[in-house]
């Protein structure tokens, strides 16, 4: 049952036990957002520095941002492709996968480039005083510039629980690869 899609996997299995496979790796997921958002205000508060705890709170709406415009193409990619795979249409499920990946390849440059050349305006929009001004300048620009991959991530990992395969949403497994070839 492992490679099937999730058109088969709620023909085969009983739709709660279907459901639950997928609920529970998307909720992991979920979780392992927190777990990194937790992560950086350990790390950063062990510099006793509360400007720069607050300066990572202020950056934070823009990586939301990214994640949510990667969620806007990975939900409505995931909708296109699970009535593709309902329907055996295999080619074209590869087509909008590509879809996806080039339009937040594209939409994340364009807006690492906007909110690299707007930091200025969006630092005021977001409440960045002069003791948080230079560390939230500093973390808005790793995040910006971070943004295409966050676009790519949220993106695939619903496109990845579409399929049926939301285990792979959260690991890489070398050995899937060999299997292909």
């Amino acid at each position: 049952m492992e490679n099937k899609n999730s058109f088969t996997m709620f023909q085969d299995m009983p739709v709660s036990q279907a459901v639950m496979k997928n609920v529970i790796p998307a909720m992991i997921a979920m979780l392992m957002v927190l777990i990194y958002n937790l992560a950086d205000t350990f790390f950063i508060g062990q510099t006793h520095n509360a400007y720069q705890i607050a300066a990572v709170s202020l950056a934070t709406p823009v990586f939301l941002i990214f994640m949510s415009i990667g969620n806007i193409f990975g939900i409505g990619g995931t909708s296109v492709i699970s009535r593709a795979l309902g329907e055996g249409q295999q080619e074209y499920t590869k087509k909008v996968c590509s879809f996806c990946m080039w339009i937040c390849i594209i939409v994340g440059v364009l807006m690492t480039f906007l909110f690299l050349i707007f930091k200025s305006n969006i630092l005021e929009w977001i409440g960045a005083s002069e003791y948080t001004w230079n560390f939230a300048q500093n973390y808005l620009t790793i995040v910006s510039c971070s943004g295409v991959f966050v676009l790519i991530s949220s993106c695939f990992s619903n496109i990845l629980r579409a399929e049926g395969q939301a285990t792979k949403a959260m690991t890489y497994d070398r050995t899937d690869n060999r299997k292909s070839n």
